[in-house]
């Protein structure tokens, strides 16, 4: 199954590196996808049978999933909920059980200082599905607006996610666009009058930047003035170390662009920052403003006039009625716990930090450099991801090809949406210590291989 390894049959010795380039072709032959245009969980699948087949344990950097264990107190939490009996042969509400929503609110005010009303706290099947659902929402706002713009790079799947809805695409790239110039190309691109939202995440998968607070006002100010709904990922909520953001109602407070827009969704995903992946949940914060926003336009698809209606029951009932009931209180009991002070729970951050740290310095040691090198002039927070390039490599896809044969995964930034074809993608999650000086071994292999 992707994100987990498969059994590895023998260990090979690391004087097999580089691994021979025939049995790796013919692994990549007996794919049934094109390895030059791999999806993630295809590069999972395809990294899986080289493991398998060849016996070698991978640096396994393609697959952006948590790798700690989930807060024993989520875990408990779930159980004793069943225990009571109160779970398991009733359907949850919708739109989420009251409890979570209302402890969702609190954790707004105390760590975004953002007054949202329960009702616009809900629960989705992952930040996917909120995703998801925010794209459903926008292209039915106007009927002759059905592009989406993607403020690049981003999570690949929100691509897969347009398409499946029938929409067309737009992309600004963060490389040549920050602060005021981002501001500008968004509003020169919203004039076109074909938008319907703009999508971004924050910090960036993969970069790594985080959106300064004016940057996010100016993208605010534009959705209000152009109708287009603003779809801000927070799947790495809190997770800029440069920021101690975990004790709650004391700033610095986490970037949101709901501060500065009445037509905004911010989905808070529960997976990296508490570690709580496997069971997809999620929150999707709406701006106040859209329990308001009342579009004609929405009738039609979903019977509803009611943007907030058009989001839980135009889209997340039919799809698939609700969030289970156990995660639910799993996340109760997490939000419970960071509402009263419990700082443990932002461990997760701190963690990525600190093997992000160690795995650039052995590629930054030896002859790779980072794409996406700094965040509007300052150096980049470590985190869960960081970008590189190696000289002689024009192309993403051929780097991503060669570390292969040095038990190296990654993806291209291409892949993630990029306009920087040379790049990959790193993520630091699976990576664990015991495996840090064989990544410095086969690094120091690779560039005695390819001398720059």
């Amino acid at each position: 199954m992707p994100g987990r390894k498969p059994g590895v049959t023998k260990a090979i010795p690391e004087t097999s590196i580089p691994l021979d380039p025939g049995a790796i072709r013919r692994i990549i032959e007996k794919q049934e996808f094109d390895f030059r245009t791999a999806s993630i969980r295809e590069m999972n699948k395809l990294v899986n049978c080289i493991e398998a087949e060849l016996g070698i344990r991978f640096l396994r950097m393609e697959f952006g999933i948590p790798g700690l264990p989930a807060p024993p107190i989520a875990i408990e939490a779930e159980v004793e909920a069943l225990r009571r009996g109160e779970v398991a042969h009733v359907y949850s509400p919708f739109e989420g059980i009251p409890e979570l929503k209302e402890e969702a609110s609190r954790f707004v005010h105390l760590f975004l200082d953002l007054d949202v009303p329960p009702a616009c706290c809900v629960p989705t099947v992952g930040a996917m599905q909120g995703c998801f659902a925010s794209l459903a929402v926008a292209s039915r706002r106007h009927p002759d607006r059905k592009t989406v713009l993607f403020l690049e790079p981003g999570f690949p799947v929100n691509k897969l996610q347009t398409r499946l809805l029938g929409l067309k695409t737009a992309q600004i790239d963060f490389y040549d666009h920050r602060a005021e110039k981002l501001i500008q190309a968004v509003e020169t691109r919203a004039k076109k009058g074909d938008l319907c939202a703009v999508i971004w995440s924050s910090p960036n998968n993969p970069s790594w930047i985080v959106l300064k607070e004016t940057e996010l006002e100016g993208l605010g100010a534009i959705c209000d003035r152009f109708d287009l709904l603003a779809i801000e990922d927070l799947a790495y909520f809190g997770m800029d170390t440069r920021q101690d953001y975990s004790i709650p109602g004391r700033p610095p407070f986490q970037p949101t662009v709901l501060r500065y827009t009445r037509r905004g969704i911010c989905i808070i995903s529960s997976s990296k920052i508490f570690s709580y992946a496997g069971q997809r949940i999620a929150l999707s914060i709406l701006s106040p403003g859209l329990l308001e926003n009342d579009n004609h336009n929405l009738v039609e698809r979903f019977g509803t006039s009611n943007t907030l209606h058009a989001f839980v029951h135009g889209v997340l009932y039919p799809n698939t009625a609700c969030v289970p009931e156990t995660p639910q209180y799993g996340l109760l009991a997490l939000l419970k716990a960071a509402n009263r002070g419990d700082r443990s729970l932002f461990r997760a951050g701190k963690e990525y930090a600190r093997r992000a740290a160690i795995m650039k310095k052995l590629f930054l040691g030896n002859g790779f450099h980072l794409v996406y090198d700094n965040d509007l002039g300052e150096p980049l927070a470590d985190g869960f991801y960081f970008t590189i390039a190696y000289p002689g490599f024009d192309l993403g896809v051929d780097l991503q090809l060669r570390l292969l044969h040095y038990g190296i995964s990654a993806i291209t930034l291409e892949t993630a949406g990029s306009c920087r074809k040379e790049g990959l993608r790193a993520c630091v999650s699976l990576v664990s210590d015991d495996q840090f000086p064989i990544l410095e071994q086969r690094l120091q292999q690779f560039r005695q291989d390819h001398p720059r």
